[in-house]
């Protein structure tokens, strides 16, 4: 709850600072992620700050939905949610009627997760561990602007690793990861 009022709260302090930068109706844009990756689903909303026609910076916030199959180490199951952000950096490089992004974020999620495994009697243990992750990713793709102009919808392919630098309770999967996204902008 501490972080998601924090990540709010910095979200909304530098609100009018990015939305101040000048009278370019593409400086900054509105958008959506769906961010699909095998152990889970991140929705966002976000914010992209352009510097000049080729950088800018993007603000994320929005919730992780992991469910890890069989893909952790640590459990024979795990699942959960939470709240978290992200900030990064795109360059964009022009190419036919859009544009080829590629760009470095860091995200930090507030997670809870549930989760069952089995002792060396065969007998089930529950559990529920809370974890602060740091993930560190790469990210590249293509924009495609739509008739407007003042939109544009994206793909983008992103890897990057899992951290559990804060864990309460036992240990819960970390690890590299590799993800799509699909995204829509609009210009503000």
């Amino acid at each position: 709850m501490k972080l998601r009022n924090l990540l709010v709260f910095m979200f909304l302090g530098m609100a009018p600072w990015l939305f101040s930068q000048g009278g370019d109706i593409t400086k900054n844009e509105l958008g959506i992620s769906a961010q699909f990756y095998p152990a889970g689903f991140i929705p966002t909303l976000n914010l992209e700050h352009h510097f000049n026609p080729s950088s800018s910076l993007l603000f994320r916030v929005g919730a992780n939905i992991i469910d890890r199959q069989d893909f952790s180490d640590e459990n024979e199951t795990e699942e959960g949610s939470g709240f978290g952000g992200s900030v990064g950096f795109r360059k964009r490089y022009p190419w036919g009627k859009g544009d080829f992004v590629a760009g470095f974020n860091t995200d930090i999620w507030s997670l809870d997760i549930d989760w069952t495994d089995v002792d060396q009697a065969s007998a089930s243990i529950l559990g529920s561990t809370y974890i602060l992750v740091l993930q560190p990713w790469l990210e590249a793709g293509y924009f495609l602007p739509l008739k407007n102009l003042k939109s544009k919808i994206g793909l983008t392919l992103g890897f990057g690793r899992e951290i559990n630098i804060i864990t309460s309770g036992e240990e819960v999967a970390q690890g590299f990861i590799g993800s799509l996204s699909l995204q829509y902008y609009f210009g503000l």
